[in-house]
């Protein structure tokens, strides 16, 4: 049948993408380095995530 052969292919394409970006995100993260002397706080700061949002100020 074309039709499993198609949903087969795109499954395989699927995987093969997510792959890739499993690999990419590797290498960045190879480049991160501990330090020892960073201060940790319990609030996280996602703006560069979602953008600034002018006076919206979210706390977990």
């Amino acid at each position: 049948m074309p039709g499993l052969a198609s949903i087969a292919e795109a499954e395989r394409q699927a995987r093969a993408e997510k792959n890739a970006r499993l690999r990419d995100l590797r290498t960045h993260t190879s480049w991160l380095v501990l330090d020892p002397d960073a201060l940790f706080r319990d609030e996280i700061d996602c703006s560069a995530l979602f953008g600034e949002v002018p006076g919206l100020k979210i706390v977990g």
